[in-house]
């Protein structure tokens, strides 16, 4: 069975693909078109969907108190539109449920990909999820506000004097 990263621990994956078998006790994830067709025709749709880099998350806004999970695919190395994806979702529409990473995914990206609003992460086949877990410490203080808890420079200097 797969693993992930799900909020700083290594745990099953309770989900399946569309181009995956079925598996009991897990959760479908649709392609965003299914998910956006589905609830344009007024149909049920699933709670999980997996959008990749040209899908606007825009599209999602009327839907996202409706989805427990969102997939952000990286399918391949140097992808970056993710990033913007999960801070839109984030920071701009508010959605509160899981955000998941999944594609070509190294552990030296986790800290970054977690600043941006993941909080669970499907990485790399060859990546080992236990050493990757050292990531999420790899900076303590940071220059832009992001949707981690990690110090701000601006905050942590704020009540030293500049005389």
């Amino acid at each position: 069975m797969r693993q992930i990263i799900h909020r700083h621990e290594v745990r099953p994956d309770d989900a399946f693909y569309a181009d995956e078998q079925p598996r009991s006790g897990a959760r479908r994830v649709a392609g965003a078109a299914e998910i956006l067709s589905a609830a344009g025709n007024g149909e049920a749709f699933d709670d999980a969907v997996l959008i990749g880099p040209a899908d606007a998350v825009e599209q999602l806004v009327p839907l996202l108190s409706r989805l427990t999970l969102i997939v952000i695919d990286f399918p391949k190395i140097g992808e970056g539109r993710g990033y913007s994806q999960a801070r839109l979702l984030r920071q701009r529409y508010g959605f509160a449920g899981e955000l998941r990473a999944r594609g070509a995914l190294k552990r030296d990206q986790l800290a970054f990909l977690a600043r941006c609003g993941f909080d669970s992460f499907q990485l790399d086949a060859g990546e080992n999820l236990q050493q990757a877990l050292t990531a999420f410490d790899t900076f303590s203080v940071a220059y832009q506000g992001g949707s981690d808890s990690i110090v701000q420079v601006k905050r942590r200097d704020s009540g030293l004097s500049t005389a």
